[in-house]
């Protein structure tokens, strides 16, 4: 699902992340960079499975938008999606904010804005 956040994208991605939907996802996370908002916030809250293909699917993306200087960062990781993460040290590479809020402050430099 995307939702529009003032000059931002909230692309809220759920269920079991799988090669069976990996399409999906991408097609998803396309939808949410085409506009070239200002940035993308990915909400993971709701997966429950997180394999490889999702993996992909999101290094896909941010390959796209780092042609485009579009910042993606990650939201509210569920349990499985964030373990997934730091296993293959994926955070590390992908701002990830444990609040949908806080990840919609992402500034261009890599932090948090502030709260105004």
């Amino acid at each position: 699902m995307i939702t529009y956040v003032g000059d931002s994208v909230m692309c809220s991605i759920a269920g079991k992340l799988d090669m069976d939907n990996e399409t999906q996802v991408r097609h998803a996370l396309d939808e949410a960079l085409a506009p070239r908002p200002a940035l993308v916030a990915v909400e993971l809250s709701g997966v429950q499975l997180f394999t490889s293909s999702a993996l992909n699917a999101l290094l896909a993306a941010r390959l796209a938008s780092l042609s485009h200087g579009i910042p993606i960062v990650l939201a509210a990781p569920s349990r499985m999606a964030r373990s997934v993460l730091e296993i293959t040290q994926v955070d590390q590479v992908f701002s990830v904010y444990p609040a949908l809020e806080q990840a919609l402050r992402h500034s261009r430099g890599g932090r948090e804005a502030p709260a105004v």
